[in-house]
């Protein structure tokens, strides 16, 4: 067998083994299976010898066929009654076979070719008819044997029509005779309900034995038994048996396939509604869980000034600057303190994010989404999908590890963004605040002041000595100066602040907009069968 079927018998084993819930799927593996045990017979004979089988209805001279290509008497025969009951098989001296309890006659008339007299097709006993069937199934090539009396009895076709495509098919007209044929209506026949016959030969079984068993010279008489013998003794070389061997398993193969892709493809449309329809409830279910998360992470503003503030604290210089770090300090420090406290640490999402933002180690736990409010949501639309399952043909999915892992990929998109852009914005907009050009731009006027004062000190200590309001008044000047630059500071960082929880908001609408998070139970089930359904239209169009 070639590479080519040898890899899809391979293709085919694999998805024999398929023990996923689809049903469409798993009602064919017992065929599917006795198919492939079938062909890989085929295929361990492909070196052996070419099986024939004589095949026809009683009278119509099966028997007297084989005894003429032997060239000697060896089964029975009767015009006018049934005489074969067990089957004979004329084979090569030394050939192995297996065929227990049939009649076995070894002979030298041809090389690589066992020819199998069945019992009659159009038989009333059971048994007979089922030694044809055993016989059918053995055989490589049939020999379909008619004669003007009986030629199409429904009783040989419904024998052989199961075969088609799988067997190489010959006709032989066995009582030729020069006044009538039946080849045109036969062929003709055989056209109509789709049989291939690869050849069709005349022939008078009783004349050529009588010739050979007297020892003759072929005659016309015998009409085309010479290109019979030819192609029995012949054309059906060591190469051409192996081709015939191929091509019934290849139509075997075909046949297979054709049948497991049109039970299996009539269920394709509802594997598509069922994909929508579990799209549907992941984008609605993620779209919920998003108000909620939402709701949870983002209900605290101040806590985004806090995550802000530090950052700024982190990276603030000069004067006021420093100023700035040590107020924040101040103010943080309530904050900072019920974070120590293990308790407290879960007790708001707002904290948790901020310490995400803030890329501490202070929650090193899950953040806390209110996963009993979309646990509740996720059964319900998983309890919605089941029926939807149901009714696609699937038996039930097991969903108890679903929502664990959407609670998962959920915690898992919402710390990725606040890691990530969530906390690079803050970061920047950090930056941005303790730059040095505004550190210096913010510490002028200070420097100015103070310089003034110390200037004036100097000055006035070599003239007149200054009052002690001059004193005051610098000293509130100075405050009140910085505590304007501040106040602008921290309204700038507010809004900030403000700007980064809305691009957060916008980043994490995004993140969780992403299918796939939800019903990973009942979607690998789905995306399994609907790649079974692809992998069979594969291999059925590679055989093509």
């Amino acid at each position: 067998m070639s590479n080519r079927l040898s890899d899809i018998l391979r293709r085919l084993e694999t998805l024999a083994n398929y023990g996923g819930p689809w049903r469409p799927v798993r009602n064919e593996l017992p065929l599917l299976r006795t198919r492939l045990e079938e062909l890989r017979q085929r295929e361990e004979r492909l070196d052996d010898m070419l099986i024939i089988a004589l095949v026809g209805g009683s009278g119509v001279g099966k028997s007297t066929l084989l005894n003429a290509i032997a060239g000697d008497t060896l089964a029975r025969t009767s015009e006018f009654r049934p005489c074969t009951a067990i089957p004979t098989v004329y084979h090569p001296p030394g050939a192995q076979l297996d065929f227990e309890g049939w009649t076995t006659v070894s002979g030298s008339a041809l090389e690589n070719l066992i020819i199998v007299d069945t019992p009659d097709s159009d038989t009333i006993v059971k048994e007979h008819r089922q030694i044809v069937l055993e016989a059918l199934k053995k055989c490589d090539l049939i020999l379909i044997c008619g004669s003007a009396e009986k030629y199409l009895d429904e009783a040989t076709w419904s024998l052989l029509r199961p075969l088609q495509g799988e067997r190489t098919m010959v006709c032989v007209e066995t009582k030729a005779s020069l006044s009538d044929s039946i080849e045109e209506h036969w062929t003709a026949r055989l056209a109509e309900v789709g049989f291939e016959v690869a050849e069709y030969f005349r022939v008078d079984g009783r004349r050529t034995l009588d010739r050979k068993l007297n020892g003759r010279e072929p005659g016309a008489d015998e009409f085309d038994y010479p290109r019979l013998d030819r192609f029995l003794s012949q054309e059906l070389d060591r190469e051409q048996v192996r081709r015939i061997k191929r091509s019934n398993a290849t139509g075997l193969l075909i046949k297979t396939l054709g049948t497991l892709h049109e039970r299996v493809s009539a269920h394709e449309g509802d594997l598509e509604e069922l994909q929508r329809k579990l799209a549907e409830a992941d984008s609605l279910l993620l779209k919920e869980s998003f108000q909620i998360v939402r709701d949870r992470l983002f209900a605290e503003p101040h806590l985004w000034n806090y995550a802000l503030g530090r950052e700024v604290s982190l990276r603030a210089k000069g004067i006021v600057g420093t100023l700035l770090r040590s107020l924040e300090a101040i103010r943080t420090l309530p904050t900072r303190m019920a974070s120590w406290m293990p308790l407290s640490r879960r007790s708001s999402a707002g904290h948790q994010a901020a310490a995400l933002l803030s890329d501490t180690d202070l929650f090193n736990e899950n953040v806390d989404l209110a996963s009993g409010q979309i646990e509740g949501l996720y059964k319900g639309k998983q309890s919605q999908l089941a029926l939807t399952f149901t009714q696609a043909g699937f038996d039930e999915v097991d969903g108890l590890d679903g929502f664990t892992h959407f609670d998962r990929e959920l915690q898992k998109r919402i710390i990725d963004v606040l890691r990530g852009p969530a906390r690079d914005r803050l970061v920047a907009r950090a930056r941005f605040l303790t730059s040095w050009p505004l550190a210096i731009l913010a510490d002028i006027p200070p420097i100015f002041l103070v310089g003034f004062t110390c200037y004036r000190i100097v000055t006035a200590y070599f003239t007149v000595m200054l009052p002690t309001t001059f004193f005051l008044h610098a000293a509130t000047v100075l405050l009140v100066l910085l505590g304007a630059e501040l106040i602008g500071i921290s309204g700038l960082s507010r809004f900030f602040a403000w700007t980064g929880r809305r691009g957060a908001i916008a980043d994490l609408r995004a993140a969780l907009a992403m299918p796939g998070a939800a019903f990973a139970p009942e979607r690998n089930a789905l995306n399994e069968a609907t790649d079974l359904v692809n992998e069979i239209e594969e291999l059925r169009t590679a055989l093509k």
